[in-house]
């Protein structure tokens, strides 16, 4: 029956691919193709997590790109470099400062194969067969953290906990006292129409014990504009910077097949009020020991739509089947249009919207997510938002990001899916559980050409209709110092003061945290 589900779930999610390819076809004559012989070799992710991303997302706001559409992360390596061209572009027509310049220099050093095949492309000459499998990138992080590695219990699902200052870390915790983590990035094609990506990472423990553990990896493929992508890797849908609603890095990359139509260009006619489109599509399957039922599936669909500075984005994620839980063929129709309690309560859903608008210094996002479809729409509520100002001083060198957001009772738990929105024991989406709310505010300042000094604030307060409420104030500060084009150190100080924690002898205590990162980039 697994296998069945299994093979229905991936021939529907092909099917509603190919229907939503289909009904943009028509814009195929605006894309860049001009030599329609050649093609682009294919590319894999760039790792959630990055710090290109912050690099992206700091020239996007100064204006130095202008299409990136946002919602869907990872990016393909393939996009960051048109991004970083266009980025390239602008800068070169204007007086850019130094901290940018740097960022600029940085993304063209990690994505120079990708734009070169960009270039020749554009020029109508043969792109090659993209970069060699090699080692991009290595890191090495000693961490001090008093918190323990199994987190504090708090009111979400059950086996969940909270984890102050390694939540959003691909479900890995450090350790009480002392971790020592070492970390790669290999990346690179075999051949034109397959490229492989893997992320290794070696760790030791103090008072536990060392691991060896690959992160994430995968193999990417096409056929026509499909990206086709099978393996372990990190997913992050929503517009959050301090956490998003339905599916996040907090828990363990999911072992997936993903199916990613390449980024189409603005549409026009009828469907020209869709700007430009992406869609996303996902099957993956959960860890076999919950406490609930053995291995379900975890699906999703997102599409993302760009108009001028408007980004948009839908989802829905899936979490059905599992042993003793069959999905019957008479289940679909009711699964498609969210009837959820007309059939027993079999699946556990998380839909909703999130939206990202670009004023002239700020940009201004949120979400609107709901819980347990009844009646084709989602009725429990749940809500992000936030402010980001690019550009505090005139050359941008501070900028400001506030963010807050909410859940419901609900959120998370399930009556059927015991084990809740996790997977081995993480939450799926938002660190901060169910009947929660958070507030972030964070500040960056970019000292110099190779110096970033941030400062963050964040209350959170979870399962907050009881007295017991997990309650956690933290505050750290980020410093970043580029040596070379190679050679960075990154470091983190920070302290967390925690509230309702249901530890023996003790309901609070401070922890404290610091983490020192050398990276090296080849």
């Amino acid at each position: 029956m697994q296998k069945k589900l299994a093979a229905t779930l991936t021939g529907g999610f092909l099917g509603l691919v190919f229907v939503l390819n289909s009904s943009i076809a028509g814009a195929e004559a605006a894309t860049e193709v001009k030599y329609p012989g050649l093609r682009l070799p294919v590319s894999t992710n760039m790792p959630v997590g990055s710090v290109y991303y912050d690099h992206l997302d700091k020239l996007d706001g100064m204006g130095y790109i202008t299409d990136m559409l946002y919602g869907a992360k990872p990016y393909s390596r393939m996009d960051m470099a048109r991004w970083t061209m266009q980025a390239r572009s602008k800068a070169d027509t204007k007086q850019t400062p130094a901290y940018l310049e740097r960022m600029i220099s940085e993304l063209e050093a990690e994505l120079q194969p990708e734009i070169k095949a960009w270039e020749a492309y554009r020029a109508g000459e043969e792109t090659g067969h993209g970069d060699s499998l090699r080692l991009h990138e290595i890191s090495v992080s000693g961490v001090y953290s008093e918190s323990p590695r199994e987190g504090y219990a708090y009111d979400a699902p059950a086996g969940a906990a909270y984890h102050p200052f390694s939540s959003y870390n691909n479900g890995y915790h450090y350790g009480h006292n002392g971790s020592l983590v070492v970390k790669g990035y290999l990346v690179g094609n075999l051949g034109r129409e397959v490229a492989l990506s893997a992320s290794p990472r070696l760790s030791y423990i103090f008072d536990d014990k060392g691991s060896v553990a690959l992160e994430e990896g995968y193999f990417a493929g096409r056929t026509g504009i499909f990206r086709i992508e099978a393996g372990k890797q990190a997913l992050l849908w929503g517009q959050g910077s301090e956490g998003t609603l339905g599916l996040s890095n907090n828990a363990r990359p999911l072992t997936m097949l993903k199916i990613t139509t390449e980024e189409r260009p603005k549409n026009r006619g009828l469907l020209a009020f869709l700007g430009k489109t992406r869609w996303s599509v996902f099957a993956g399957q959960l860890e076999g020991n919950r406490s609930d039922f053995s291995h379900p599936y975890l699906v999703g669909i997102r599409g993302d739509l760009l108009y001028d500075n408007l980004n948009i984005g839908f989802e829905r994620l899936s979490m059905l089947g599992g042993t003793g839980n069959a999905f019957r063929a008479g289940d679909i129709g009711d699964w498609l249009v969210g009837r959820n309690a007309y059939s027993n309560d079999k699946w556990n859903d998380i839909a909703g919207i999130d939206i990202k608008y670009r004023f002239p210094g700020v940009h201004i996002y949120g979400e609107l997510y709901g819980e347990d479809q009844a009646h084709a729409f989602p009725s429990e509520k749940g809500y992000s938002g936030g402010l980001y100002f690019p550009q505090l001083t005139p050359e941008g060198r501070m900028d400001l990001r506030i963010e807050g957001a909410y859940t419901r009772n609900p959120w998370y738990v399930h009556g059927t899916y015991h084990s809740g929105w996790t997977y081995h024991h993480d939450i799926l989406g938002d660190a901060m559980g169910r009947k929660a709310y958070r507030v972030y505010a964070g500040v960056n300042c970019y000292l110099g050409e190779n110096d970033i000094l941030g400062f963050n604030g964040l209350h959170l307060q979870s399962g907050r209709e009881k007295n017991t409420a997990l309650k956690n104030n933290q505050a750290w500060v980020d410093y970043t110092h580029r040596f070379n084009a190679s050679d960075s150190l990154q470091m983190t100080l920070g302290a967390a003061t925690l509230n309702g924690i249901k530890v023996p002898g003790t309901d609070s205590r401070i922890d404290k945290f610091a983490k020192v990162t050398w990276s090296r980039r080849f």
